[in-house]
This record gives C-alpha cells, sequence and structure tokens, in this order.
C-alpha cells in the first residue's frame, strides 16, 4: 500500500521492525516533473487521556532526514533501531514527512504538505494481539464520545468503523481508516447525537483487518 496527495507517494504505509531486525526501509516517490525536498522525522508515539502525543526519541534514527526526490524518481530512506536488544513491549513510533518549499528547505518556512506513518518495534515473544472493548463516555461538554480501549499486548488498527443502532439504522464514524489503538491505551471518536442510546446497539470496525463487533455492556456506560 502506498500514501499518495499530489506528486508525493511513501510506500508502505507503515513499517514493522521484527525482533531480529535493525533497520528497514520505505520509498519516497515523485510522481511529478519537478524536484521534490522532503524532510524525514521520527518521533515516540503514546495514547494518553485519548489522544495522541509524539515525544522526540533517541530510540530510532532514519537516513537520510534531508533529501530530494528526482521527478519521475524515488528516493529510499533507512529506519534504523538504536538499540541493540529487542524492546519487551511493542514500542510505537511515528515518521513525519514534510514536503520543503524549493526555495527554502531551509529558511524555516513552513512544509507544503505533512505525512505520517506508523513504525512499530516487535518485541520477544511475539504479542499475541490486541484486545479491544467499547465504552460510551461524556465529556465536559455532555459529548458522548465512544471509547475502544485495548488491553491486549499488540496495537489495533481500527478501519470503517461504524455504530448500527436501533433498527439497524447505521451511522458511520470513519468509513475508511479510523485510527490506531496502541497496546495498553486507549483512543476515543465521537458519536452522532441521533446515534441512540447503547446497550441498545453495537459498533462494527475491521481491526487488523478482521471483521470484528463491540458491543458495549450497560456496566460500561459511564460519564466524565
Amino acid at each position: 500500500m502506498s500514501a499518495a496527495s499530489g506528486e508525493l507517494r511513501l510506500e508502505p504505509v507503515s513499517l514493522a521492525l521484527q525482533p531480529d531486525e535493525q533497520a528497514t526501509t520505505f520509498w519516497l516517490s515523485n510522481t511529478g516533473r519537478e524536484p521534490l525536498q522532503a524532510q524525514v522525522r521520527v518521533f515516540s508515539w503514546t495514547q494518553d487521556d485519548g489522544g495522541e502525543v509524539l515525544a522526540p526519541t533517541r530510540d530510532v534514527a532514519v537516513s537520510p532526514p534531508l533529501l530530494e526526490v528526482p521527478p519521475l524518481g524515488r528516493q529510499r530512506v533507512r529506519v534504523v533501531r538504536l538499540a541493540a536488544d529487542p524492546p519487551f513491549a511493542e514500542t510505537a513510533y511515528r515518521l513525519v514527512v514534510d514536503e520543503l518549499p524549493q526555495t527554502a528547505a531551509a529558511a524555516g518556512e513552513q512544509p507544503l504538505l505533512r505525512y505520517s506513518i506508523p513504525v512499530f518495534l516487535l518485541p520477544v515473544p511475539a504479542p499475541a494481539g490486541p484486545l479491544l472493548s467499547a465504552r460510551i463516555e461524556e465529556d465536559a461538554s455532555g459529548q458522548r464520545l465512544l471509547r475502544l480501549e485495548n488491553s491486549g499486548d499488540r496495537h489495533a488498527r481500527v478501519a470503517a468503523l461504524r455504530y448500527i443502532g436501533t433498527g439497524g439504522r447505521r451511522h458511520e464514524l470513519a468509513p475508511s481508516l479510523a485510527g490506531y489503538v496502541l497496546a495498553g491505551r486507549y483512543k476515543h471518536w465521537p458519536l452522532p447525537e441521533d446515534a441512540g442510546r447503547p446497550p441498545y446497539g453495537r459498533f462494527e470496525a475491521e481491526v487488523n483487518g478482521q471483521a470484528q463487533v463491540l458491543v458495549p455492556a450497560a456496566d460500561l456506560l459511564s460519564g466524565r
């Protein structure tokens, strides 16, 4: 799979380093007829209070961090694990790729476009998999939220997320990629006002490519 917007393409759209791998590769492709300037950075990635948190890291490096992609060409970027030993638990990172202005790649101008792809370092032994549960919460403003909590030891890639209410009415929350729920973390999605009141409905999603149904039990309804 590849991520594309305009003339810059990234492939693949996610990376995983096995415990015996020290490095992996992804590609930046230029489908246009002018050279592209790009900057690649890597951040540690976690989730706190249902939101995304990125922070600088010295555990993983990229090479090269600054590059030019020729017209109708592509450039390889290596992602290198700096620690000698694999982690004890799955750890997550984000590669952030900025397409820079042609004339001022080093002048502090805002990037033209920004892309982000996940990177996972896998532990020994291999993780068993995600384990999701659903809860309905309310924020301070009264907005109802779906909380997906992952008590497993591997990330969950959530796509095609929808709520099926009474009478079989479908409410699309994220028709394509909804996002990731990291191991031991949770993530929020706002619910439509007319989505009805669980436990009289259910949520459906593709989790790591597999169809899954999540029904919030009555004792999992909570206010915040």
